[in-house]
């Protein structure tokens, strides 16, 4: 049946099971705050493991850093598979970066929204 295909699996990346209808915490925006959650998890360094601040990547293996955290590794090798990390290979990625401003935006915007539903009696 051609309804029951699976997508296709591009570049190492494994599909994710598609969220339940009501995630387990409730409220109005606790579908958009889980799937924030998710984007963040993939927008982490591969070295430090927090949020990417200035990302770059590394041309040889593609693996992903803050620019601070691969900046000892540089003419040497990538922390994660052991390629050869040249200056050249170092390239900033300023769409990473956006995506991320945008992240961090849009989680203020969720926190101020789940707020400002409550209200307080006296």
């Amino acid at each position: 049946m051609p309804g029951n295909r699976q997508p296709r699996v591009r570049s190492g990346n494994e599909p994710h099971p598609a969220p339940a209808t009501e995630p387990a915490s409730g409220g109005a925006w606790a579908h958009s705050r889980a799937a924030l959650d998710r984007l963040e998890k993939l927008l982490r360094c591969s070295r430090c493991t927090n949020t990417l601040r200035e990302p770059v990547c590394l041309g040889g293996c593609e693996h992903i850093f803050c620019s601070n955290c691969v900046s000892d590794c540089i003419g040497t090798e990538c922390p994660v598979c052991y390629t050869p990390a040249w200056i050249e290979d170092v390239k900033i990625n300023r769409q990473l970066d956006s995506m991320i401003q945008l992240c961090s935006n849009l989680r203020n915007l969720l926190h101020e929204n789940e707020f400002s539903g409550r209200r307080t009696f006296c």
